[in-house]
């Protein structure tokens, strides 16, 4: 080893390399300030928070409609099962697009809509959401029933 880097080595090590330094800003370290809170704000522990949210996605949701033939003009129930769910609110959303908010008990709810008596046969579908998670039901929609007009018959009532 050369003299030379003998010294290199030697000299941050010696009193004269600490008296050459400058000297560093020093960290701050402030300590935690009290939170306030608002009375009025009720407060919830992060791990009610996060079993609230874990609660929330772990529900099924299963929606029906009964009957699954329905007359033009005529009543249907779409019935809601949130398994997993105690309480909360269904939005349902009738095939015309109307929303109708529904609370559930114990995770369960039924909402009776009429369909239009204008309303064109075929496949309708119904929307159901609960907090993130989304259901649909289908059923048809048959024509209305005949009218019978009295003014057509004989006098006979034939």
């Amino acid at each position: 080893m050369t003299l030379a880097s003998a010294a290199l080595l030697t000299l941050p090590l010696s009193g004269a390399a600490f008296a050459d330094a400058k000297p560093q800003p020093a960290a701050t370290v402030k300590a935690p300030q009290p939170t306030h809170s608002n009375p009025a704000t009720p407060t919830v522990p992060q791990d009610q928070l996060a079993k609230g949210r874990d609660d929330a996605r772990r529900f099924a949701l299963k929606v029906s409609v009964d009957p699954d033939r329905v007359r033009a003009g005529d009543s249907y129930d779409v019935t809601i099962v949130a398994k997993g769910l105690r309480s909360g609110t269904a939005v349902v959303t009738s095939p015309e697009g109307k929303n109708y908010r529904v609370a559930l008990s114990d995770g369960k709810a039924t909402k009776t809509l009429t369909v239009p008596s204008k309303a064109k046969a075929g496949s309708k579908t119904v929307t159901v959401k609960v907090g993130n998670r989304t259901a649909t039901a289908s059923f048809d929609v048959v024509g209305p029933r005949p009218q019978r007009d009295e003014r057509h018959r004989g006098h006979d009532g034939k």
